[in-house]
């Protein structure tokens, strides 16, 4: 049984990514790590240039976890992301859904997610 003081690692790796500690997330992440959904996330380099990118792009981020569960070689986080466009000033806001599944070391090699922007995920467009 995991002690429930303990961060799960999926945790542990988005803290890591969102305060630039890359050096402690690369720990984190087997050499071999790639997305399965974004075709441009090909390795840990790509998976930081990425984060970095949001950075630029969203300034006065906040994330915010809401769940993280795990199940064998599976872990799985649900979070929401805001922050400032530094363009135009309006706020950006996210959730996103993400699978990681770990190799036999215990690192993240596989990525998957969903993410769905605030007022344009499927239920905003059903109209009832």
């Amino acid at each position: 049984m995991t002690d429930p003081k303990q961060k799960p690692a999926v945790e542990r790796l988005y803290e890591c990514l969102t305060d630039g500690r890359y050096d402690e997330a690369r720990t984190l992440l087997h050499p071999d790590y790639h997305s399965n959904t974004q075709p441009y996330e090909t390795s840990v380099d790509a998976l930081i240039e990425e984060i970095e990118a949001i950075k630029r792009a969203m300034t006065s981020t906040k994330r915010e976890t809401i769940l993280t569960m795990a199940d064998g070689d599976m872990e799985v986080i649900l979070q929401r992301v805001e922050g400032i466009d530094p363009t135009s000033g309006e706020t950006i806001a996210y959730r996103s859904a993400d699978f990681f599944r770990t190799a036999a070391d215990g690192r993240f090699i596989e990525h998957w997610d969903a993410v769905t922007f605030d007022g344009e995920d499927l239920f905003d467009s059903i109209e009832i």
